[in-house]
């Protein structure tokens, strides 16, 4: 476990640099409840400290070659002295997988929340992309580190940043994101944001993919990349995440059913 702490700059490095693909997945079930998913493909990381460190120096780095471990959220949210009560019994029933294996030059995460209802759907959303549970925290998770993180994760680009400046709605027949005014400003004025910025000016691809699994067909979609399927139950739009900081707005939806 050790070894992998050493990770932890480089996994939030590669939010800077576009190795990692992102797959979110909501299954909502005819009684409301269900469950939302986010995968993160960070293979390419691998590759890239082993061409940056070199095979020798990468292997004194990371002399463990493997880990597939599972983290259930309760072992990270309960003993948090920031986490609110109400938020942490939202956030608890969730786990986090690992798996990273150096010969085959795999790193992948798997976060799974579970809900009962759409209301809660829409509180764990907003819990996982407002600070309350960041990827820094995670990974101090796994290796053994404290879950609360000294800035709340606000010293170093994360995931939920990107997500906070979206109002995150769901409920029966509608599912929404619109962005937030005021806090896609506030984005604009963290200092990092300009650094973020020169990512998507590089024609990197970040691909994020969208998809919402509904009880009833979908009557109406208005993000101009959604593809249905044949059934019209389940919607699916992909993104190239850099450019959000050029139109954030493409990242808004509302789909009704």
């Amino acid at each position: 476990m050790k070894s992998i702490k050493r990770l932890i700059p480089l996994l939030i490095l590669v939010f800077l640099v576009g190795c990692f693909e992102i797959q979110e997945d909501i299954d909502v079930k005819s009684n409301g409840s269900g469950q939302m998913t986010v995968n993160m493909d960070m293979s390419q990381l691998l590759e890239m400290m082993q061409n940056y460190l070199g095979k020798e120096e990468m292997e004194k780095q990371m002399p463990q070659k493997s880990m597939d471990t599972t983290i259930l959220m309760k072992d990270l949210v309960d003993t948090s002295k920031t986490i609110p009560a109400d938020k942490k019994a939202l956030l608890r029933n969730g786990k986090l997988h690992m798996m990273l294996n150096m010969t085959d030059k795999v790193l992948k995460t798997d976060l799974h929340f579970p809900f009962n209802n759409l209301n809660d759907l829409q509180k764990i959303y907003m819990s996982l992309n407002d600070g309350t549970l960041n990827t820094t925290s995670l990974f101090k998770g796994i290796t053994g580190g404290k879950g609360d993180s000294a800035d709340n994760g606000n010293a170093t680009p994360d995931m939920s940043q990107f997500n906070s400046i979206y109002d995150f709605q769901s409920k029966d027949g509608l599912i929404s994101r619109k962005l937030n005014a005021v806090r896609w400003k506030s984005f604009q004025d963290n200092p990092q944001f300009g650094q973020m910025k020169d990512v998507g000016n590089m024609g990197i691809e970040m691909p994020y993919t969208l998809t919402v699994k509904l009880p009833r067909p979908v009557k109406k979609v208005d993000n101009a990349l959604a593809k249905l399927s044949d059934d019209k139950k389940t919607v699916t739009i992909k993104y190239n995440l850099t450019e959000v900081f050029q139109n954030p707005e493409k990242f808004e939806y509302t789909i009704s059913y």
